[in-house]
């Protein structure tokens, strides 16, 4: 079984921003590189508000511009990043990712989006490589023992997989990805009852969409 989406990418937003969209007007009527009475800031949510909404061509257009003005920053490259993987320019998301992985190395979120992007575009031992620093840390951040255990079961880890998986689950035991992704580890390890077990406990837990999708043809040729 391949989870195709294994996690969702993180948005990754400056400090304050979210807040201040809370709070503040559409700028969408008020903000334009051109106009010098706008701040870097306002621009920013400005481009976030585009991507919020689905305009990814006008929300890439002015978070390239913000780049080529301003200079990189977390939060303009992974949201470049996130743009041009909705907008299934797969290489594209690729490089940016690496590139800012490269720059702002303990940066949580980046990394688990670079690691997560490596697995979509198959190649999960260069995913495996981006997340190993993170094993020595004392907190890890949201969803990194899912992301890890499945890759670890890609790679051939499956003692390290079924360890994390484990704790994932036991930290949120209703969790179908997590279900599936046991049912891929139980498979790989030559248990095929416990495989369909958690398979079906991930079925009636999945909502519709692709994971359900694919759990439901796999438990019909079983």
């Amino acid at each position: 079984m391949r989870v195709a989406r294994i996690l969702p990418k993180i948005p990754l937003p400056e400090a304050g921003l979210v807040l201040l969209l809370l709070f503040l007007p559409d700028l969408s009527a008020c903000t334009s590189l051109a106009d010098p009475q706008v701040s870097r800031f306002e621009l920013e949510i400005k481009s976030h508000q585009e991507f919020a909404a689905g305009h990814l061509s006008a929300a890439g257009t002015l978070t390239e511009s913000l780049v080529a003005r301003y200079g990189p920053s977390p939060f303009l490259l992974n949201q470049l990043a996130m743009i041009r993987d909705r907008q299934g320019r797969d290489p594209e998301t690729l490089r940016i990712l690496t590139h800012a992985h490269r720059l702002y190395p303990q940066n949580l979120s980046l990394t688990m989006n670079l690691a997560t992007e490596e697995v979509e575009q198959g190649n999960p031992i260069s995913a495996r490589t981006t997340l190993l620093p993170l094993m020595n840390q004392k907190v890890w951040p949201a969803g990194f023992r899912t992301l890890m255990g499945q890759i670890d079961i890609a790679t051939g880890h499956l003692p390290e997989a079924h360890i994390l998986l484990h704790e994932a689950l036991t930290r949120h035991p209703d969790n179908p990805l997590i279900l599936a992704s046991l049912g891929l580890l139980h498979s790989r390890m030559g248990l095929p009852e416990e495989a369909v077990r958690d398979f079906r406990k991930a079925f009636a837990k999945a909502p519709e969409g692709k994971l359900k999708q694919h759990l439901r043809s796999l438990l019909a040729s079983n």
